[in-house]
C-alpha cells in the first residue's frame, strides 16, 4: 500500500497542532514519501498480528506414543529373496499376489520361492491391478507368456544313487540278524515298531539303533508362541488321546465278538457231530433189523446217549 494512503491517521493526529503547521507537514510527508512503495505483506506497517497458537480447546499435542505400522515395500525389484520373506505390508490390497507369491490375512505379500522381486501388471487377469512376483532368473520378466513352459526350482542337484548293500538275513551262527516287534492292539501302529538289529560284537543279543532310541527322547520342551497356541497343541492332544482309547475301546470289543463267534461255531459243530452220530447209529439198527428175517426184535440198549455238553 501507498504511504499516502495514511492520510487520515496522520491528518488525525496533527489535528491538535495549527492549521498551517498541519498542512506543512502533511505536504512535506507527501513529498518526500509519496514515491515509496510498501509491499502489502509488511505486517509492522499494516499493524496486524496473527496468533501463534490455536485457541483454547482446539489445540492438541501430536500423540508420539502410537507405534509405527511399518508399511510398504520390504523388498525392491530385483531384490533376492527367499521362501517367507516379506516383500510388501499393505492395508487393503494395494498389491496382489502374483508368480511365486501369497499373501497373508493382513494382507502381506509375502515370497513362495528363492528368487528375485519384479513388480509387474498383467491385463491378461486384470486390467488395473499391479502385482508382485519371485523369479527364478533375473533376467526374466513377468508376466510369463501364457503358452510358456512352467518354470520350477527344486533345489536339487542329481546325484547318482548308491544301491544299499544287501544284509543276510541270517548270521553265519544261524540266527535271524535283524527283529521286529510289533505294537499292541489288533491293528498296531507303525511308530509302535520295534526294529533291534543283532550285535556285531559276538554277543548273540539284539538291541535297537541309536538314531531310533533318539527319536523316542525328546530333549527339549517346545515352546509355544503364546496362550492360543498352547490351547491348540492341548486340544490336540487331548483328541489324539481320545481317539486312541476309542480305537482301543473298539479294539477290545471287536476281539469279544470274534471270541462269542468262535464259541458258536464250536458248539453248532459239536452239534452237528451229535446229530450225524445219531443218525447213523439209527441207519445201522434198521439194517440189522432187517437182516433178521423177521425175527424178535432185539432190545433196546440199556446205555443211552446224551448230548455233548458245552460250556458257554
Amino acid at each position: 500500500m501507498r504511504i499516502a494512503q495514511l492520510q487520515r491517521p496522520i491528518a488525525a493526529a496533527a489535528s491538535s497542532v495549527t492549521r498551517t503547521t498541519a498542512t506543512t507537514t502533511i505536504r512535506q510527508l507527501r513529498e518526500s514519501l509519496g514515491q515509496l512503495r510498501i509491499g502489502a505483506s509488511n505486517i509492522a506497517v499494516e499493524g496486524r498480528r496473527h496468533a501463534t497458537h490455536q485457541s483454547q480447546g482446539s489445540y492438541r499435542l501430536k500423540d508420539t506414543s502410537t507405534l509405527p505400522k511399518k508399511l510398504g515395500a520390504k523388498k525392491s525389484g530385483d531384490s533376492y529373496v527367499i521362501p517367507g520373506n516379506i516383500i510388501y505390508k499393505q492395508r487393503g490390497t494395494i498389491w496382489f499376489p502374483g508368480e511365486n507369491c501369497g499373501m497373508g490375512r493382513d494382507h502381506t505379500i509375502f515370497a513362495l520361492a528363492t528368487g528375485y522381486v519384479k513388480y509387474y501388471r498383467d491385463p491378461a487377469k486384470h486390467p488395473k491391478r499391479q502385482y508382485i512376483g519371485v523369479v527364478f532368473d533375473k533376467a526374466d520378466k513377468l508376466p510369463y507368456h501364457p503358452h510358456a513352459m512352467r518354470k520350477r526350482r527344486l533345489n536339487m542337484v542329481s546325484v547318482p544313487l548308491v544301491a544299499p548293500t544287501p544284509q543276510p538275513e541270517l548270521s553265519p551262527s544261524g540266527i535271524p540278524t535283524q527283529v521286529v516287534r510289533q505294537g499292541l492292539g489288533r491293528k498296531p501302529h507303525p511308530r509302535d515298531e520295534r526294529v533291534m538289529k543283532l550285535r556285531t560284537d559276538g554277543s548273540y543279543a539284539y538291541a535297537e539303533e541309536s538314531w531310533r532310541l533318539g527319536t523316542l527322547v525328546r530333549t527339549e520342551k517346545r515352546k509355544m508362541g503364546s496362550r492360543r497356541v498352547a490351547m491348540r497343541h492341548r486340544r490336540r492332544k487331548a483328541k489324539a488321546i481320545a481317539l486312541e482309547m476309542r480305537a482301543e475301546r473298539e479294539d477290545k470289543i471287536a476281539r469279544r465278538k470274534e471270541a462269542l463267534d468262535a464259541q458258536r461255531k464250536a458248539r453248532a459243530r459239536k452239534m452237528r457231530e451229535y446229530r450225524e452220530r445219531k443218525k447213523a447209529e439209527a441207519e445201522a439198527k434198521e439194517g440189522a433189523a432187517g437182516g433178521g428175517g423177521g425175527g424178535a426184535v432185539p432190545p433196546p440198549p440199556t446205555t443211552t446217549s446224551e448230548p455233548p455238553r458245552v460250556d458257554a
